[in-house]
């Protein structure tokens, strides 16, 4: 009943329905660009998350490399020069790998 009284009063004042209208254009814009932005933010996200694992995949596989490497009784040295990896990593990755 009150929503009904509501849209009587509205809809009988030509200034009071104008007011309505611009109050819900500015509703409906401002949740269509809420979901413009939450999809930008979405496919942004998506995008670093690639980024991001492939970085991951690439470095761990590098290092599984460089233990193949070292496994196969390959020096350091050349080891490093394939992968591109620091001395410093290779010998880590020796030190805490099973090259038995």
């Amino acid at each position: 009943k009150a929503a009904m009284e509501a849209l009587k009063y509205i809809s009988a004042d030509d200034e009071v329905r104008a007011i309505a209208d611009l109050r819900q254009k500015t509703i409906n814009d401002y949740n269509s660009e809420m979901t413009v932005a939450r999809e930008e933010g979405k496919e942004e996200g998506i995008a670093i998350g690639k980024e991001e694992g492939i970085a991951i995949g690439e470095a761990k596989g590098l290092r599984e490399a460089a233990r193949s490497m070292l496994a196969a009784g390959i020096p350091p040295e050349t080891v490093s020069h394939c992968t591109k990896l620091s001395i410093e990593e290779i010998v880590a990755i020796r030190e805490y790998t099973d090259l038995t």
